[in-house]
């Protein structure tokens, strides 16, 4: 019976076809001082994961990866692994250095600390 394994020169390259676009399932919660942002994103890393702060926005990028096991090559793939891609509009004035993010089996957390509001003491005069 011949070989029935599986060529990678038989299967359609993985580079040339565009990675899914996933929008990850996120959760927000808020606390007194700080919002919480929990996403899924199953496969992807700490190196995979750009997070970016502009304005009122918070934007998530991630890429999922599996890395075949040690001493194996692989023979064909069928599963598409996705890119991660979510924005959200805070309505929350984020306290710029007060921002974390760590990410463990799949999935995101991260903190935002509110900026707390300053008084401002205003000069009253006569006339």
């Amino acid at each position: 019976m011949p070989n029935q394994t599986t060529t990678p020169e038989a299967q359609p390259s993985a580079a040339a076809a565009p990675r899914p676009k996933v929008r990850p399932r996120t959760d927000v919660y808020e606390t007194e001082d700080a919002l919480i942002l929990i996403a899924d994103v199953p496969g992807a890393d700490e190196a995979s994961i750009e997070l970016a702060l502009t304005e009122d926005v918070l934007s998530v990028h991630a890429r999922a990866g599996v890395a075949a096991p040690e001493g194996w090559q692989p023979a064909g793939a069928e599963f598409e692994l996705p890119d991660y891609e979510r924005s959200l509009r805070l309505t929350t004035e984020i306290d710029r250095d007060g921002l974390s993010a760590r990410v463990h089996n799949g999935r995101l957390e991260v903190v935002l600390k509110k900026r707390q509001p300053r008084a401002h003491r205003i000069e009253v005069r006569a006339g």
